[in-house]
This record gives C-alpha cells, structure tokens and sequence, in this order.
C-alpha cells in the first residue's frame, strides 16, 4: 500500500521551499527533490523570468524499476540531466516522459531526453506548437482526450484553460493528480500568465478534471504548494474572478 506523506508535512516543507521573502532572490537556485509518495517524487525547478522574477516549476518523477517516468520536464536541460542521474543512481533510469502542455517549464528537457534515448510523449496539439516554435518534439504523439501513459498513469486532456494544449495526469496507485498549470496555488489570487490562456474555457475544463478524478489526495499544481482537491475549486473561482 502507497504511504501517503501528511499534508501538513508537505506544507513544512513547501513554505521552506517556496517562501523567498525575506531573503535575497538569487540568480538561480539548485533543483529540489521532495517526496509525496514512496514512489512519486515532486521535482522542484526555477527559473528567472522576465517580470515575475524567480519562479519555480513543479513536475514529477515515477520511480520504477521497470523504468522511471518524468511528468513534466525541469525547466532546464541541466535540470533534467541531474534528475536522470538522480534517478539512474538508485537503479530505476528513466525511460519514458510526458509534457503537459508546450510552454517551457514543462518541455524544456524534451530535447535531451530525446538524445538519451528516452520515450517521449506529448499530445499532437503540443507537439505542433513547438514545431511552430522551431524546439524540439517529443517522439510520440498522443490524440484524444485519454490516454494510458503506463499502467495506473492516465493522461486526460479536459480543454484549453491556461493554455490550448494543457492536460493533466492522474496517478492512481497514488491518488495523485498532477494538475500542470491548469490548476493554481493555494497562495496565489491570480491565473498567472495568460498569454495563451482560454479564460472562459477555463473553468469549465477544470470542472471536467474535479468530476473525473474524485478520489485525488494530493492535487499538485504547476507552481506553488501541493493541495488537495480544494486548489480545483479555487482554480475555478479564480477563473470566475473570485479569490
């Protein structure tokens, strides 16, 4: 059975990682290792980004003797190549990764892994955005709205919302939905970036997410804190103009 760590732990550890007032804002900080399961690991990325300052980036990694899965790259080639040592030193390399959606804190590994041999995927949608922007493809192209990344990891794609392509994972050994940036913080009164954002679509994509997943434990979203089934209902008041 998938022991799940506390929430109130999650929190601890989250305010430590997340919580920069106070502090000089460096250049740039190490990626963090966090775990939300035995198996399930929550990477932790940053990046400096032009008007919002240092940001981080969450994404996850399947530990998995069968092969290891990476949910959303690091936000830097350096990042992922430390998350595949990472998981390569514990016997469990990985071998297959998933993009969410095609903006950069998701896909920005997506070329490296490639060269390692690694089974990428990202939606059709996805991938004809970043052939537009001249990146990298992942090499399999998922279509329809589901699709069973490896057994107990559904992709579910519910429509555009902060962007047109965003889907979310649902993790069910773990109870875990790994929500992207279709889902907002806790911490946060606002949709974020909207440069290619559907806001009234947005809601309504989330609702289809909240109706689908109802036993999720742990809801993570593209940045800030982990949360629980809450950060859906907040995303949609946000999506509302609420707070």
């Amino acid at each position: 059975m998938v022991r799940f760590v506390k929430l109130t732990a999650l929190l601890v550890w989250g305010l430590s990682a997340f919580a920069l007032h106070g502090e000089e804002i460096p250049e740039q900080k190490a990626m963090q290792l966090l775990p939300l399961s035995d198996d399930v690991w929550l990477h932790l990325s940053y990046k400096q980004v032009d008007g919002f300052g240092l940001v981080e980036s969450n994404g996850v990694i399947i530990l998995s003797e069968q092969g290891s899965i990476i949910i959303d790259t690091p936000w830097t080639e350096q990042d992922t190549a430390e998350l595949l040592n990472w998981a390569a030193a514990r016997g469990m390399p990985v071998t297959t990764s998933f993009s969410s959606h095609s903006h950069e804190d998701r896909t920005a590994g997506i070329g490296l892994l490639n060269s390692k041999g690694i089974d990428t995927h990202a939606s059709k949608m996805t991938n004809a955005i970043l052939e537009k922007q001249g990146k990298p493809l992942a090499k399999q192209e998922i279509t329809g709205t589901s699709y069973a990344l490896a057994e107990g990891v559904e992709v579910f794609y519910p429509g555009p919302g902060h962007a047109p392509d965003n889907s979310v994972v649902w993790l069910a050994g773990a109870n875990i939905l790994v929500g992207g940036c279709l889902i907002r913080s806790a911490e946060t009164d606002s949709l974020g970036y909207t440069g290619d954002a559907s806001p009234e679509e947005w809601g309504p994509s989330v609702q289809k997410v909240l109706a689908r997943y109802p036993e999720a434990k742990i809801v993570l979203p593209g940045h800030g804190l982990p949360g629980t089934r809450a950060l859906l209902h907040h995303t949609i008041s946000l999506t509302e103009g609420g707070s």
